[in-house]
C-alpha cells in the first residue's frame, strides 16, 4: 500500500500520494509507448492526477488534458488513459480489503439471504445476496433487476445492509460502532442539537 490510511470508517477515496503514484506509473508507460514526448513526462503525472477520476474514461480525461494542459490526444492516448480510472478503482478495492481485515469486518448475511439497503431517494433497495466480495461487500441481485431478467448485480457495503423487513437504524444507533471518544463527542453533539431544538420550540409556544 502507498499513502492511503485506514481507520474506523470505510475508506471511500485515495490519498493524493496514491493518486499521484498511479498517475506517475501511467505517465511512464505512455512515454515508453511513444505516446507522449520526453518534455511532457515531467508534468504528465500531475496533469493526470489532477484531471483524472474514478469514473472518468480515457476519452473524457484526454479531452480535459487537451483543453487545460495542451495535450495532443488521439485514439491511442485515449485508450491508454482508460487505465487510470481502472487503476484507481483497483487500488481503492485493495485499501478497502485491508480496512476490512484490520477492523475485523465480517459478513452478517450469507449467500441467498434477503437484504435491504438505502436508496438515495424513495423506498429501500431490496434483493438477494449472490456472493461475498473482497473489501467487505456483498454482490446483490436487486429484485427489479431479477424481475426484468437482467444479470446486473450491485456491490453493497456490509455496513449498509440490513435484513429485509428490519427497521432502518436511527441516526444515534449508527454511531455506536465508533471508538469511545468519537462516540462520546457525537452523542454530546446530538444532545446539544436536541436541546437547541427544544429551546426553539419553547420560544414559539404561547
Amino acid at each position: 500500500m502507498r499513502g492511503t490510511r485506514t481507520g474506523p470508517a470505510r475508506p471511500t477515496t485515495l490519498s493524493a500520494e496514491d493518486r499521484l503514484a498511479i498517475a506517475t506509473d501511467l505517465a511512464v508507460s505512455l512515454y515508453e509507448a511513444g505516446l507522449i514526448r520526453a518534455d511532457r513526462l515531467k508534468d504528465a503525472p500531475h496533469d493526470i492526477a489532477t484531471y483524472g477520476d474514478f469514473t472518468k474514461d480515457g476519452r473524457e480525461l484526454g479531452r480535459d488534458l487537451a483543453r487545460y494542459e495542451a495535450w495532443r490526444c488521439d485514439e491511442a492516448v485515449y485508450a491508454a488513459l482508460d487505465d487510470y480510472s481502472r487503476l484507481l478503482n483497483e487500488q481503492l478495492e485493495a485499501v478497502q480489503a485491508r480496512w476490512a481485515a484490520e477492523n475485523g469486518i465480517s459478513p452478517r448475511f450469507r449467500v441467498g439471504d434477503r437484504v435491504a439497503w438505502p436508496r438515495v431517494e424513495g423506498q429501500d433497495n431490496v434483493g438477494t445476496v449472490m456472493a461475498i466480495e473482497p473489501g467487505g461487500r456483498y454482490s446483490v441481485m436487486r429484485d427489479d433487476a431479477a424481475a426484468s431478467g437482467s444479470k446486473l448485480r450491485f456491490l453493497v457495503d456490509f455496513e449498509a445492509c440490513r435484513a429485509e423487513g428490519e427497521p432502518a437504524p436511527s441516526r444515534l444507533s449508527t454511531l455506536k460502532g465508533l471508538p469511545g471518544k468519537i462516540w462520546a463527542a457525537a452523542s454530546a453533539l446530538l444532545a446539544m442539537e436536541a436541546m437547541d431544538f427544544t429551546m426553539r420550540v419553547n420560544l414559539l409556544l404561547p
